[in-house]
């Protein structure tokens, strides 16, 4: 949460300019793909809703004018049924599949707005501002439905600074029954409730979040188990591919092999870095400066990088950033203005390399024709960017911290 000085500093401020922004560039993300081109919410429409029968979308069902049964779909309890409550707003017609993508986009943007607020009253306006307007996420906001869940997380860890336990660990069960990254937050929570020995509330806050996510799941599970399982199903067995670092670096050298236990041994080692920094930390850190570590530990090595993940980054980088000094947030401010930049690209030369695949051999002429090495190339300094921002903050941070330690120590003397 922030500073004394800070909360009284967001008192004065007006977020209505803020509101008014995000709302508008909402819209505008939205126009500069306004059918829905490569996004799944308009794919999945047709997948599971576009005979106009609104089957329960957790499990297997076969619609009408299709041959072959499609899968429940591969997604946590609360974002299925946000996509079956969303598809009785739409009638069948031969556009029903682009108007659901409408209708979902501008509940989306009404949510960008709100996440906006929350990152507002969490650190202030500016930083607020740096994650609406940033590229990469308006581009990659109507790819998916994270926003559904990202908002619930930012509401959590407003809560959690006020120390409103209950109503945060309430927040976090939602956002985890959504899309089920916040879980890594976990992590930071016990952490602090450790340092500051307090384990009995982090036993109550678990416990809360643990109930709440199972009675949120619970209906789900009686309804179709199997359906209901095919998330995490689907989610283990899933290969490793598709815009991660694996794909990537098989496309520089393609003799190396990866699986599932390199996925694991990373991913482990990541979050080992992660969990003994954030102890070095000589300050007990709170959870608004530390959210971003842990999440970006579970997507550097994730077995796919889809484009939305940029959303989950920014969201908690911009709220790391307002901890730093003034100084490293000057300097800092460039190297996230980079990132930003190459994630948009990144994002760009994917749906590019696709389009160009897709019209290979064909009369379609493409203006700007993506190869692989050229996508794999600008996924490379994506990558390097993005882990070099993060060391970066982390050792900003740790500074920061070290300063406000000492400046305990010595009001206490």
């Amino acid at each position: 949460m922030a500073s004394k000085s800070k909360r009284q500093k967001l008192k004065k401020e007006n977020p209505t300019l803020l509101i008014i922004t995000s709302l508008m560039v909402g819209v505008f993300a939205l126009l500069q793909n306004k059918f829905g081109i490569y996004s799944d919410i308009r794919t999945f429409y047709v997948i599971h809703f576009s005979d106009g029968q609104n089957l329960w979308p957790f499990s297997e069902k076969t619609l009408i004018g299709f041959d072959r049964a499609q899968n429940p779909v591969e997604y946590p309890a609360l974002t299925g049924l946000i996509m079956w409550v969303l598809s009785f707003l739409i009638s069948p017609s031969p556009t029903a599949h682009i108007d659901y993508y409408r209708i979902t986009a501008g509940f989306q943007i009404v949510l960008l707005a709100l996440c906006a607020y929350l990152i507002y009253k969490l650190v202030g306006k500016k930083w607020a501002f740096c994650f609406v307007l940033a590229p990469a996420v308006l581009y990659s906001l109507n790819r998916n439905w994270d926003i559904w869940a990202i908002a619930p997380m930012l509401f959590s860890i407003l809560l959690f600074e006020k120390k409103k336990y209950t109503l945060s660990a309430l927040l976090l069960s939602i956002s985890i029954a959504t899309k089920f990254f916040p879980i890594v937050l976990m992590l930071p929570i016990m952490l602090i409730f450790a340092r500051n020995k307090q384990l009995i509330d982090f036993i109550k806050y678990g416990a809360i979040t643990l109930i709440a996510w199972v009675l949120i799941n619970l209906p789900f599970v009686l309804i179709d188990f199997q359906g209901w399982l095919y998330f995490y199903k689907f989610s283990a067995e899933r290969a490793l591919g598709s815009a991660s670092f694996y794909e990537l670096t098989n496309i520089f050298i393609g003799s190396i092999k990866f699986t599932s236990i390199h996925f694991y041994i990373l991913n482990i080692f990541v979050f080992l870095i992660v969990t003994i920094f954030l102890l070095k930390l000589k300050k007990t850190p709170t959870l608004v400066e530390s959210s971003f570590f842990v999440m970006f530990a579970f997507i550097l090595f994730n077995k796919q990088y889809s484009m939305q993940y940029v959303i989950w980054l920014t969201s908690l980088a911009v709220l790391t950033l307002a901890y730093l000094s003034k100084r490293s947030q000057e300097s800092l401010v460039y190297v996230f203005v980079l990132w930003q930049a190459f994630e948009f690209a990144f994002q760009f030369s994917f749906f590019q390399k696709a389009l160009t695949i897709k019209n290979a051999n064909t009369d379609t002429p493409m203006v700007i024709a993506v190869s692989n090495n050229t996508y794999a190339t600008i996924g490379a300094i994506r990558y390097v960017i993005a882990v070099t921002f993060t060391i970066l903050i982390a050792r900003s941070l740790y500074k920061a911290n070290l300063l406000r330690f000492n400046e305990s120590q010595s009001s206490r003397a």
